[in-house]
């Protein structure tokens, strides 16, 4: 009998987004989402936090989903979540490195089919 090994492939993260822009309290939300316009109008994915929590507990969701950077609209600053380095960013100019653009294929290992 054949078998056949085949890898097991995995996405580096369960979103397209690269940031994730925080949302200081809900009444600046409409402040986050016109910086994530900006962003996505040039073709870089990323989401708004999902409530107005303590940045810690927002650094934590981005990191559960794998986005590497958080970006903070009252200084102008994006955090590398995983370096924990912090810098000022335009959102209309700043890129993230090539390899953190998008979500990347990881092969895991193999298994027997």
């Amino acid at each position: 009998m054949l078998s056949r090994v085949l890898p097991e492939l995995r996405s580096s993260r369960h979103t397209p987004a690269a940031i994730l822009i925080a949302v200081n309290s809900e009444d600046q939300r409409a402040q986050s989402n016109a910086i994530a316009a900006k962003f996505r109008a040039r073709a870089i994915a990323c989401d708004v936090a999902p409530s107005a929590a303590k940045f810690g507990k927002q650094i934590r969701h981005a990191d559960r989903l794998g986005i590497p950077y958080v970006y903070f609209p009252d200084s102008g600053e994006v955090k590398d979540i995983r370096s924990g380095q912090q810098f000022a960013a335009d959102p209309t100019t700043w890129v993230p490195p090539a390899n953190d653009l998008h979500p990347q294929i990881i092969r895991v290992g193999n298994r027997d089919e």
